[in-house]
């Protein structure tokens, strides 16, 4: 898997955790709710990983531990009398957290655009 596939996954997972705090902010005070989680780093080193699979041919066989697919997971406890799991300040850090992954990474990609282009120009603009 080459640099710009696992960069690009990244910002994939950015991407949707985003979505996700989006959408927790915004029903912080909904009673019930619950609020919602994304581990892509799983993810991301499932990316990392050699492609070699384990063969599973009896149930009692050990499994996989990394999904082919983003979790997204249900905070269960509760924060307030109403059952609303979401506490703003930690959705705005992490808000705030993965703003600053998400352009760390979209600059580096950018910088690996850019060697590739020097590269096919041989220097040239």
């Amino acid at each position: 898997m080459s640099i710009t596939q696992i960069m690009q996954k990244a910002l994939t997972g950015a991407w949707l955790r985003h979505e996700v705090l989006a959408n927790n902010i915004a029903n912080s005070d909904t009673p019930g709710y619950k609020a919602a989680r994304v581990n892509f780093e799983d993810y991301l080193y499932d990316a990392l990983r050699p492609r070699i699979r384990l063969a599973v041919t009896n149930p009692m066989h050990v499994r996989e531990r990394y999904p082919d697919t983003i979790a997204v997971t249900l905070d269960t406890t509760s924060f307030t009398p109403d059952g609303n799991s979401v506490d703003i300040d930690r959705e705005m850090a992490e808000v705030s957290a993965n703003a600053y992954y998400y352009t760390a990474v979209s600059r580096q990609l950018t910088a690996e655009f850019s060697l590739l282009r020097r590269a096919i120009t041989e220097g040239r603009r």
